[in-house]
C-alpha cells in the first residue's frame, strides 16, 4: 500500500514539475502554437545558413555548428542546475543558437561563440527559463560580445576569402557597411546584383537580402511573422531616413540604411520573437513605432553600429508596458466614442421630439418670409407722461442711553 502511494505521489510530482515547466505552454502567437513558430524560424535559419556556407565557405558553417551544440547543452546544464525539467523538444533554444552563430563575422575564434551561446542559455534561465525571459537572448548576449570584443565582432574578412577552419584568419579585416555609413555618411556604389545577393562586407547570415525577403514573406505567410510590426517598423524607419538621409544620394542612402547592419535579419528572427514581442493589435503598432524612431535616432545621432539589438533591446524592456497602456488606450477610445454618440443620440432625441410635438397645420417659415405677432393685451394702464416726485422725509435721529445715534422707526 505504501509502495502505491509512492507511485502515486512520485506521478503527482512529475506532473506538477511538468506543468511548472511549460506554464505557458498553451500560449499562441497569431493562432499558432510557440514551438510551431520556432520551427518555421529554424527552417528559414538553416537555408541562410547555407548561404553563409556558399559564401564565406565550412568555416561559417562550424561557427553556426559550434553555437548550436553549446546552446543546447547549455539549456540542459542550466536545467539540471535549477532542478527543472529539460525538454529536448524546445525549438527556442535551437533558434537562439542559429541566430548568434549567423549575427557573427566568418573569422571569429570559436571561443568568443562558445561563451557568447552559453551566455545566451544563461540570460534565458535567469529569467525563468521558455516563455518567461525579458530579453531576447541572443541579442542580448551579442551586445555583450559587441560591447567587450568589437575587433572580433564588428570586423569582418572580405567577401569570398578562404577562411581556415581550424586556424586563425591570416587575412585583413576591414569595417562593415554600416560602419562606413554612421561614421563617413558615405557607402559605396553598389550594383542591384551585389545587394540582392549579398556582396558586401557584413555577418554571416544577415547580408543575403533576397533570402532574407523570401523568409519573410514565408515566415508572413505561416502567421510566423506578425505583420503589423513588420510593416509599422519598416513604415516609420523609411519615412524618417527618406527625411532626414545619410547621405547625398537620396535612393542609395535609403537602400543602404535597411540593408546594412542586422535591421532585416533582426526584424524577421529577433523582433518577431513570440516571447518579447506585445500580445496586442495597438501593442504592436506601439512596439513598430518605438523600434522605427529608435534606429534613426541611434543611427544620427549615437553612431553606433549594429545599433538594432540595443534598440530591441529597449523595445523588450518596455514591452509589457506597451500592452498595458495600449488596454488604456482602448478603453480612452471607447469611452470618449461612447459620449460622443450618447451626445449626439441626445441631439437627435431632442431634434426627433420637437419635429414630432409640431402641429400639422403650423406651417414652416423661409428665410425672407415676415412674422406677424398678434396683439397682446397686459391690462396695463394708459402712461399720461407726467412725472410725480415722491415726498421724502429725513428720518429723525436720536440718541440712545450709550450716546449713539439709533435711527427712529417710523409709526405705521
Amino acid at each position: 500500500m505504501s509502495v502505491l502511494n509512492n507511485n502515486a505521489a512520485l506521478s503527482a510530482k512529475e506532473a506538477g514539475d511538468s506543468a511548472e515547466a511549460s506554464p505557458k505552454s498553451k500560449r499562441s502567437f497569431l493562432g499558432r502554437k510557440y514551438h510551431s513558430v520556432y520551427g518555421d524560424q529554424l527552417v528559414c535559419l538553416c537555408a541562410l545558413m547555407i548561404m553563409g556556407l556558399w559564401r564565406w565557405g565550412v568555416k561559417a558553417l562550424v561557427i553556426c555548428a559550434v553555437s548550436l551544440v553549446t546552446a543546447v547543452f547549455s539549456d540542459w546544464l542550466c536545467c539540471k542546475m535549477t532542478k527543472k525539467v529539460y525538454n529536448p523538444k524546445d525549438a527556442s533554444t535551437f533558434v537562439s543558437g542559429m541566430c548568434l552563430g549567423l549575427m557573427m563575422p566568418a573569422s571569429i575564434a570559436y571561443r568568443y561563440v562558445i561563451f557568447g551561446s552559453a551566455l545566451a542559455m544563461g540570460i534565458k534561465h535567469i529569467f525563468g527559463g521558455k516563455n518567461n525571459y525579458v530579453f531576447n537572448p541572443a541579442c542580448l548576449s551579442y551586445a555583450f560580445l559587441a560591447i567587450c570584443w568589437p575587433s572580433q565582432v564588428l570586423m569582418f574578412p572580405a567577401v569570398g576569402d578562404g577562411i581556415p577552419v581550424f586556424e586563425d584568419y591570416g587575412g585583413t579585416l576591414s569595417s562593415g557597411l554600416e560602419s562606413y555609413l554612421i561614421q563617413l555618411g558615405a557607402a559605396k556604389q553598389m550594383s542591384v546584383s551585389d545587394v540582392l545577393l549579398g556582396n558586401f562586407l557584413g555577418p554571416i547570415g544577415t547580408t543575403h537580402v533576397l533570402v532574407l525577403a523570401v523568409c519573410g514573406v514565408c515566415l508572413m505567410f505561416r502567421r510566423a511573422l506578425s505583420p503589423t510590426v513588420t510593416f509599422v517598423t519598416f513604415g516609420v524607419f523609411l519615412a524618417l531616413s527618406a527625411l532626414f538621409p545619410s547621405y547625398d544620394y537620396y535612393y542609395s542612402a535609403i537602400i543602404i540604411e535597411i540593408i546594412c547592419g542586422n535591421i532585416l535579419f533582426g526584424m524577421l528572427f529577433l523582433a518577431s520573437d513570440p516571447q518579447t514581442s506585445p500580445a496586442t493589435f495597438l501593442g504592436k503598432i506601439y512596439y513598430g513605432m518605438i523600434i522605427g524612431i529608435l534606429l534613426v535616432v541611434f543611427r544620427h545621432l549615437t553612431k553606433t553600429e549594429s545599433s538594432f539589438v540595443y534598440v530591441l533591446l529597449i523595445a523588450n524592456a518596455v514591452s509589457l508596458h506597451i500592452d498595458l497602456f495600449a488596454e488604456n488606450t482602448k478603453k480612452g477610445i471607447k469611452t470618449a466614442v461612447k459620449w460622443l454618440k450618447n451626445t449626439s443620440g441626445s441631439f437627435e432625441r431632442v431634434r426627433k421630439e420637437a419635429q414630432r410635438d409640431k402641429p400639422a397645420d403650423r406651417k414652416s417659415l423661409g428665410d425672407t418670409q415676415e412674422i406677424i405677432l398678434p396683439p397682446v393685451n397686459y391690462n396695463m394702464p394708459a402712461v399720461d407722461n407726467k412725472i410725480i416726485k415722491a415726498a421724502k422725509k429725513p428720518p429723525k435721529i436720536v440718541r440712545g442711553k450709550d450716546n449713539l445715534p439709533v435711527r427712529k422707526e417710523r409709526k405705521k
